[in-house]
């Protein structure tokens, strides 16, 4: 039997969708037909059209031209937070495979999960670390693990440029400054909903640096050893840069903690994010490349004692790239109905370890979820 084609629309045709989607999708033409496009740049919006051989009536200035369209599923790649365009698939009967962050708030994470109980559509969010080869072949090593101690995690992220412009990222400047505008007020308010009026510095930490960068390791912490309980403590410097650095310290069940740092550090082009699970006996060091390089692999060092040796393996899993095993996924979830590994479920707590962290640094102003979640 014939594995059924799903025709997607793609929302949001910037850096991630010409870097790895779009290729990824054009790559996959027994699973996937690009059948619909839709930005707020008239001109990335014509380009990727001609790229991709998706016709002038195909593409689409507003998403929700888009979902009501002849179509099965839709990405939505765009900036921002995604429930709008979520929300607005669902309700026209399409799945969606959605970039990370899912959302800003709980409380829109918790209307995409009544619209998806509502539908019967499936939502799953773009954790492609979840995918990768590599990942998955320590989170096996992680499961073995006695009485794990100490996780680490470190991130130290270079200047994004230095990736961004070996791909000939196509960019208009042409967005309409009404639209812009409305984008700017509606994320300003979601904001105020989610840490409240703290300062714009920090603001900008919470959507760019968490949501937009953090978020993947809380997943993948996640994944190997559950979500913590709390948060001990967080540090955030200097406190008022757009580009800073966070420490924070998170409690699990039992005697385990995580000490996670990540440190933006713009001019030397050495991308480094490496979780690390530590036991008395063992340690599992899962070591990620810039997730805007193709096809390079995520080794896995894995350390234990034998007969009074220290022994040490580096794994390479294999070159297949987490981005394309991810939407290979997704096909599945689409056409024989099988439920995401990373739903709106799996999302939302994400976002809710990501306001704890925010609350712990306790910063002036503090206010919305993220104020009420460390008051109960």
């Amino acid at each position: 039997m014939p594995v059924k084609r799903v025709r997607v629309g793609v929302i949001g045709l910037g850096t991630v969708a010409q870097i790895m989607h779009l290729p990824y999708l054009a790559s996959l033409p027994e699973l996937f037909e690009i059948a619909a496009l839709s930005d707020v740049s008239p001109g990335l919006l014509a380009a990727m059209g001609e790229q991709y051989g998706v016709p002038a009536d195909r593409r689409y200035a507003d998403y929700r031209d888009l979902v009501t369209s002849d179509l099965d599923a839709v990405l939505v790649l765009s900036s921002g937070s995604h429930a709008p365009q979520i929300l607005a698939a669902l309700d026209a009967g399409r799945h969606v495979l959605v970039e990370k962050p899912l959302c800003f708030t709980l409380r829109e994470a918790d209307e995409i999960a009544a619209a998806v109980e509502r539908t019967g559509r499936t939502v799953m969010v773009a954790y492609m670390k979840r995918f990768d080869p590599g990942y998955l072949h320590g989170q096996q090593l992680v499961d073995k693990l006695a009485d794990p101690r100490y996780v680490q995690i470190n991130t130290l992220h270079p200047s994004e440029d230095q990736y961004i412009d070996i791909h000939g990222v196509r960019r208009f400047g042409d967005v309409p400054t009404d639209v812009v505008a409305e984008l700017d007020r509606a994320q300003e308010a979601l904001l105020d909903e989610a840490v409240g009026p703290i300062s714009d510095a920090l603001r900008f930490v919470y959507f760019d640096v968490f949501l937009g960068s953090m978020v993947h390791d809380v997943n993948a912490l996640r994944g190997l050893v559950g979500a913590p309980e709390s948060v001990l403590f967080t540090e955030v410097w200097p406190i008022d840069s757009k580009t800073p650095s966070v420490t924070t310290m998170l409690k699990h069940e039992g005697e385990l903690r995580t000490l996670y740092t990540w440190s933006y550090l713009a001019e030397l082009r050495d991308y480094f994010e490496e979780i690390a699970v530590l036991s008395s006996a063992e340690r599992v060091r899962i070591q990620f490349p810039s997730p805007f390089l193709k096809h390079w692999p995520t080794p896995v060092v894995y350390q234990r004692m034998e007969s009074g040796a220290m022994l040490e393996s580096r794994v390479q899993a294999s070159y297949d790239e987490a981005f394309r095993e991810e939407l290979r996924a997704f096909h599945e979830c689409v056409v024989d109905g099988r439920r995401p590994l990373t739903d709106v479920a799996d999302a939302r707590a994400d976002i809710a370890i990501l306001q704890q962290i925010m609350a712990a640094l306790a910063p002036e102003g503090l206010g919305g979820e993220a104020a009420a979640g460390r008051a109960a």
